[in-house]
């Protein structure tokens, strides 16, 4: 679930095709992640956090690869 939740986050500050925005979407998501463990009382675990990290590289990942084949191939 979380994975998912990176992976939207990637194709959708993509559609913005600003590098400010898809580095601000994030540190947001660092950020949201530090609030996190700040008021959490037990151990706070950074698995989840790397997990979503790695959904948003694998989203941005794929919006860039869709583009250069959309344009490669000349479909839309």
């Amino acid at each position: 679930m979380v994975f998912i939740l990176g992976l939207s986050l990637g194709v959708t500050a993509l559609f913005f095709r600003s590098a400010m925005v898809i580095a601000a979407v994030g540190l947001l998501v660092v950020a949201a992640f530090s609030v996190a463990a700040i008021v959490s009382y037990p151990a706070f675990h950074l698995l989840p956090l790397l997990i979503a990290l790695a959904g948003y590289n694998v989203g941005i990942a794929s919006g860039f690869i869709a583009a250069i084949t959309i344009r490669r191939f000349g479909t839309v």
